[in-house]
């Protein structure tokens, strides 16, 4: 009973002593700087692990099309565009900036995936001359691996058709706000980045590019010819051009506006009953081959069991 009254005293001593000895030595700052280094060191790893795992998922996301097949298609066109001319690759490359960049591919995927198409072709051709080699088969041959070539051509053909149209009818009344805007005291540039700002079509998107370019330190003049180059559109060439001109002259450009804008309203005008002029020739086909067959067959059909009747009987 003596001896635990004697080291429980002792006890709690020593345990203020270790307690008060601690504290000092974290006041002193010895230990906190080693305390802060390996929560420091924690953090870098949790941070490092992170960083890993969301790479990973980054790596992950998308569809199979973008993280598999585009890539090899890439990689496949980027092996045959060593051999391809450089001037064929940049037309390319303009069509299809032009098209809109379709599925979000370039040059080399388009040439991987015309390559891709010729060789199912290919494979397609030699099934059908495998089955049965007589001369159909032999003209379907020919005509598979004929028709995977010209056909991504024709697609892009299209679809830059298609912009090069939509640009065309929204370049009059884009030109109209453009007058409107430097009418109401805007500059030029300024005018362009209204239209930009205020629309959401391709023009406007154009426009902002050359606005851009202008912020980058190109020229007004510059800017616009690579504005005329990029689309190549007869319409928004001869606007470039006059736009330059009067800038060099010195004229006023909301009078050039104005004019231009009356112009190609005209122009559009004139687009149009030109398409309305070609109708009637575009109906004769399907006229001839589909709507009169029907009233044929509808007018003489129930007829022929008649006349059939009538004939047999001679």
């Amino acid at each position: 009973m003596g001896l635990s009254l004697v080291i429980a005293p002792s006890i709690v001593i020593v345990g203020i002593l270790i307690l008060v000895f601690g504290l000092y030595r974290l006041r002193s700052g010895e230990i906190s700087p080693r305390l802060q280094a390996f929560v420091a060191e924690q953090d870098d790893d949790v941070r490092r692990w992170i960083g890993l795992f969301s790479a990973q998922t980054r790596e992950l996301s998308g569809s199979m099309t973008s993280r598999l097949i585009l890539p090899f298609l890439k990689r496949i066109g980027n092996f045959f565009g060593r051999f391809t001319p450089t001037n064929a690759i940049e037309n390319l490359r303009q069509s299809l900036y032009v098209a809109g960049n379709p599925i979000g591919i370039g040059p080399g995927e388009f040439l991987g995936i015309r390559l891709a198409l010729v060789l199912a072709g290919l494979l397609l051709a030699f099934l059908f001359l495998r089955r049965d080699f007589d001369r159909t088969n032999i003209l379907i041959a020919i005509l598979i691996p004929l028709a995977c070539y010209i056909l991504p051509i024709l697609w892009l053909r299209l679809l830059v058709r298609s912009h090069q149209n939509k640009i065309r009818k929204g370049l009059p009344s884009a030109l109209d706000i453009l007058s409107v805007c430097v009418d109401a005291g805007l500059g030029f540039d300024q005018a362009l980045q209204r239209v930009s700002n205020q629309w959401d079509t391709r023009i406007a998107a154009e426009f902002g590019r050359v606005v851009s370019e202008m912020e980058m330190g190109l020229s007004r003049r510059e800017a616009l010819r690579n504005l005329s180059d990029r689309l190549d559109i007869i319409e928004l060439s001869s606007f470039v051009a006059i736009i330059i001109q009067s800038e060099q002259i010195g004229t006023s450009i909301a009078n050039t506006l104005h004019v231009q804008a009356d112009q190609m309203r005209e122009e559009r005008r004139y687009r149009a009953q030109e398409k309305a002029r070609t109708i009637p020739i575009k109906m004769l086909f399907p006229l001839a081959f589909l709507i009169f067959p029907a009233i044929m067959a509808i007018l003489i059909g129930p007829a022929i069991p008649q006349l059939l009747s009538l004939f047999s009987s001679y």
